[in-house]
């Protein structure tokens, strides 16, 4: 009868259930092919119980032959690949709808699950292997970019050119401010008089509807025109654009709004603010994702679990660990 050197010792492989077979020759061919009796013994055996339907069995009552021993050292995609499938057949093997019935079986699937974290470990680490040198780049890269352009990250000052620009902003805001005052005040001051013109041309031509004096409906039809010249005046100024010429080929820098919300101070002013928001279908779930989120964290702590939280209740879920 052949044997099956496994890491627990020489097993019959005429004994072995499917699952264990599988990853036995699996294992054999992947880094042991000149052990050529045992891989034909293992085919030969597998063959026999695929034909006799039973390649789906589970581990027979009494089995005491675990699955092999995982391969935890193994490195690089290729390696980790062939492993994970391996692992990945077992499972698809026993978790096909079917209880587990016997010890025996328990300790096998409590065997394999903790093969299967160790194997998405093991994923992790060389993900994050493969990844460093490309983090690194990219936090090199970041830093580079922070140094000059960085503006209200956590934790990370200002850039250089951020700062540079803040303050000539703040230059040229002063300037064009002063400059749009005093437009206002052109356009307030030509507007009165387009006003104050146009008032005593209504009267000039009030008066040259009764008069038979020439000189005074000249006089109401020249006031109406300067009237109407003022009025196109004040119009220019008050469409004028404050801007500063920054040289041919610059975008000239002018002023534009730029609002904020600020809250009023009040006892109330949070809970008016989400009255009106609360309509919003799209604010709610945004705020109930974050409730969700705090009675989460809560969930996980024993004090916060034995305070409660309204409208929330705690269960308690089993899994294997």
């Amino acid at each position: 009868m052949t044997m099956y050197l496994s890491s627990k010792g020489p097993v019959a492989i005429a004994t072995m259930p499917f699952p264990h077979a599988a990853n036995a020759l699996k294992k054999l061919n992947r880094e042991s092919p000149e052990r050529i009796e045992e891989i034909k013994a293992l085919t030969e055996h597998i063959a026999k119980l695929e034909a006799a339907g039973d390649d789906n069995s589970r581990a027979v009552i009494g089995d005491n032959q675990p699955p092999e021993e995982p391969i935890v050292k193994v490195s690089g995609r290729k390696a980790i690949d062939a492993h994970v499938s391996d692992l990945l057949t077992e499972a698809t093997n026993w978790a096909d709808g079917v209880a587990v019935e016997t010890a025996g079986q328990a300790a096998e699937v409590g065997k394999l699950h903790r093969s299967l974290q160790q194997a998405a470990e093991l994923v992790k680490d060389n993900a994050a292997t493969e990844k460093k040198p490309h983090n690194d780049a990219i936090a090199e890269i970041q830093a580079w970019n922070n140094r000059y352009v960085a503006k209200g990250l956590k934790g990370t000052p200002d850039g250089s050119l951020t700062k540079a620009i803040a303050a000539t902003g703040r230059l040229s805001t002063a300037w064009l401010t002063k400059q749009e005052e005093e437009r206002s005040a052109r356009e307030k001051a030509a507007a009165d008089a387009a006003l104050a013109a146009a008032k005593e041309a209504v009267a000039l031509r009030e008066e040259a509807k009764e008069t038979t004096d020439l000189a005074v409906m000249d006089r109401a039809e020249d006031a109406l025109a300067d009237a109407k010249a003022l009025l196109r005046e004040a119009d220019g100024v008050a469409k004028e654009k404050v801007r500063v010429d920054a040289g041919q080929g610059i975008r000239a820098v002018g002023l534009r709004s730029v609002w904020h919300a600020e809250l009023v101070e009040g006892p109330n002013s949070w809970a008016l603010a989400y009255g009106h928001y609360k309509q919003n279908s799209a604010f709610m779930d945004e705020f109930h994702a974050l409730i969700q989120r705090w009675a989460d964290r809560d969930a996980r702590i024993e004090a916060h679990r034995l305070a409660g939280v309204p409208g929330f209740h705690f269960r308690e879920e089993k899994v294997a660990a």
